[in-house]
């Protein structure tokens, strides 16, 4: 019995170690992450060479200094602002053409109390005080959010992921130039994922701040931790609710990190980019930021928000039996869904089938947060039913094959043909799957097949590499291109100044570039490669599959481009870079953008082109041609109703038919007598007063007869 117990005690143990391994489980009230090693492995706090010590009202801390080389800026001067040397005048100080740059980093700062026991699925608590000893060492990553990593859509399936995850995650990272200089623009940077994966931790923010930038990368709840809901205004939106926390905090304190918080643009990918739009029209977010960029998503997207209340509690509910909470009453699931592992709400929110929408846990409308849905929102501003929280100047765009992020998402496709296999048949069930999805409630087959037909390699149905790549621009047009062009027109109505971009740069290709696969052009995360400086990073700071790229001096230009565009909308919320200022801004009538694609020109000067209404057919199909036809009835009835429809269609045609002939019988009986009254009308005359004589008579005989035989 002993050695029984022993077994059975040795085996718990192992179980709760191998899931601390995978996510950390739920701590008490007060305690902070135990994996984070605050002092980064020092037997004293004192200060060494690299280290910058920041105080901020809550407490104090320390960063470090790295240095960003060979870039060809510097932070407060931009090479296209120097006088070019085909000029008259020469630049009387040139910028060196490769240059050293030292940037701070503030990594793992927390921005809000721990979102675990009786503050799970509650909103954050903004912090008042730095835990730990003082000052706080913010010298290497926090935790990534709670969420299924084996649900990345990666290339890479089967490596391991780099961070641990966690639900004590609210954390946030800053980079900055300098801490002794105020004033320099700030970028606030919200990760993709479709909220149910991401972590700001990948995407390290030394070269964007090398530019003379202060940038934050932000940690927020994911999945069932961030938005599990009822469906009403007291529950959900967590992790939005988050990103305001980290908004607030940026506004108390980024000052200290030579950041001014009236200049302040929130940038987002995916996820990220709805998150920008729907902060633009959430009152809680107003005079936060002063101007948004939204990359590769849009908050009017069907996939990116719940907007009925009943299926956001539909969707609690279905996670509260799934993790065995059965309970009559919903607070009661709530109360026990509580008391569930993360792993296991994680397992969990896994297995439930989806059945509208892409995921089951995605910001809803409350009411509150997001008054209304974002479609109604965006069109009720122009005829000022309601207040436009945040016109702000609006950057927008997406990349040429962001629908690839589809692909990789589907893991049997990498695991077992390394996401090759995509035919005919596949994009048939996927297209079935999506109008099953989206809930159209009526047309939904003709909806299908309008979509099929539309996205069909007609030339070879059997042409796999074709049909992969209709299959992709399918997804692109309606998860990215239809509802990007739409918010950007309706955000450009409304009164925000819009501009779009649409990236059509495609990496070089070393012989020993095996990063992306022949199929893969410009996929979802190029332009943040570009954003962030991928060409010119330490390899150190790359992600793993990083490491052995070979970068081309046209991938370094094209960086360079794209870093100056989001340089000069974060200084001067324009865009259009010293040495082109073509951008125009996007109109409800003309939907200008830029075809970024800097490979297309000789020189330097150039980031792309300017052109209009960016694949409009798809754009219209989507955004004009599936809506009316959900709104056309067809015979998507079942059997019986279809029957007598028939059946009174024909009724209603015979009975027509029967009184238009009533109809011209009458006209005709009218048109008789009128030509006979036309021929003589005066004998017509006296013989209607002769038979009015005749029965006047035959009635005064008539009554007098009756008299005299009642005497």
């Amino acid at each position: 019995m002993d050695d029984l117990k022993a077994l059975l005690w040795i085996s718990t143990v192992g179980c709760l170690v191998a899931e601390r391994e995978n996510v950390e489980p739920t701590r008490p009230i007060n305690s902070w992450n135990e994996e984070v090693t605050w002092n980064n492995g020092r037997s004293s706090t004192q200060l060494r060479k690299n280290d910058v010590l920041v105080r901020l009202s809550i407490g104090n801390l320390v960063g470090q200094k790295m240095t960003v080389n060979n870039v060809p800026w510097v932070p407060d001067r931009d090479p296209m602002e120097q006088i070019r040397k085909d000029w008259t005048y020469f630049e009387p100080n040139p910028i060196p053409p490769l240059n050293n740059v030292t940037v701070v980093t503030f990594l793992g700062i927390p921005y809000a109390e721990p979102p675990v026991s009786q503050r799970r699925f509650k909103p954050p608590q903004l912090l008042t005080k730095l835990p730990g000893k003082q000052p706080f060492l913010a010298l290497q990553h926090s935790p990534s959010c709670a969420q299924n990593v084996e649900a990345r859509p990666t290339l890479f399936i089967n490596d391991p992921y780099s961070f641990h995850v966690s639900e004590d995650c609210l954390y946030l990272n800053i980079f900055t130039p300098s801490t002794s200089l105020d004033g320099r623009p700030v970028i606030v940077f919200f990760h993709g994922g479709n909220f149910q994966t991401g972590s700001s931790n990948e995407w390290p923010g030394h070269v964007l701040s090398s530019r003379g930038i202060v940038v934050v990368t932000v940690n927020y709840r994911l999945g069932a931790f961030g938005f599990l809901s009822f469906g009403d205004a007291n529950t959900g939106n967590y992790g939005l609710q988050d990103q305001r926390t980290a908004l607030q905090f940026v506004q108390d304190h980024i000052a200290s990190f030579g950041g001014d918080p009236r200049q302040v643009t929130i940038v987002g990918h995916d996820a990220g980019a709805v998150s920008v739009g729907l902060h633009m029209l959430s009152p809680f977010s107003k005079n936060l930021f002063r101007a948004g960029a939204a990359m590769s998503g849009a908050e009017i997207s069907y996939h990116s928000t719940i907007g009925k209340p009943a299926l956001a509690f539909n969707n609690t509910m279905k996670l509260g039996q799934y993790l065995g909470c059965t309970q009559p009453a919903a607070e009661h699931v709530w109360d026990c869904i509580l008391t569930r592992s993360t792993n296991d709400i994680i397992q969990a929110a896994q297995t439930i089938p989806v059945e509208y929408n892409r995921y089951l846990f995605l910001p809803h409308v409350d009411g509150r947060f997001i008054p209304a849905h974002p479609m109604v929102l965006l069109n009720s501003f122009p005829t000022a039913v309601t207040n436009y929280p945040s016109a702000v100047p609006y950057l927008t765009g997406f990349n040429r094959e962001d629908g690839s992020e589809v692909v990789l998402e589907d893991r049997l496709l990498g695991e077992f043909n390394d996401f090759i296999l995509v035919d005919h048949e596949y994009l048939k069930n996927y297209v079935l799957e999506y109008a099953f999805r989206r809930n159209y409630t009526t047309n939904r087959e003709a909806v299908a097949e309008a979509i099929i037909d539309r996205y069909t390699y007609w030339p070879d149905a059997s042409d796999e590499r074709a049909v992969k790549r209709e299959f992709i621009h399918m997804v692109t047009d309606a998860y990215y291109v239809a509802p990007i062009s739409l918010s950007a027109h309706l955000h450009s109505a409304a009164g925000s100044r819009v501009f779009m971009y649409v990236n059509n740069y495609e990496f070089g290709r070393g012989s020993n570039q095996q990063l992306f696969p022949n199929w893969m052009t410009v996929c979802h995360d190029c332009d943040l490669y570009l954003l962030f400086g991928f060409p010119f990073m330490p390899k150190d700071l790359l992600p793993k599959h990083f490491e052995n790229i070979t970068w081309t001096d046209a991938d370094r230009n094209a960086s360079q481009l794209l870093t100056s565009i989001f340089r000069q909308f974060a200084t001067y919320m324009n865009p259009n870079i010293p040495t082109d200022s073509s951008w125009l801004a996007f109109e409800p009538r003309r939907h200008w953008y830029l075809n970024f694609n800097y490979s297309l020109f000789s020189n330097f000067t150039k980031p792309g082109t300017l052109e209009r209404d960016y694949r409009w057919e798809s754009v219209s199909f989507w955004n004009i041609y599936i809506p009316s036809l959900v709104q056309y009835m067809t015979t998507t009835f079942p059997s019986l109703e279809v029957k007598i429809r028939k059946e009174l269609v024909i009724y209603q045609i015979a009975l027509g038919i029967v009184l238009c002939i009533l109809c011209v019988i009458l006209i005709l009986m009218c048109l008789f007598a009128y030509l006979l009254f036309e021929r003589n009308p005066k004998r017509i005359v006296s013989e209607l007063n002769h038979g009015r004589l005749i029965h006047n008579v035959n009635h005064h005989f008539s009554r007098q007869s009756s008299q005299e035989s009642c005497l």
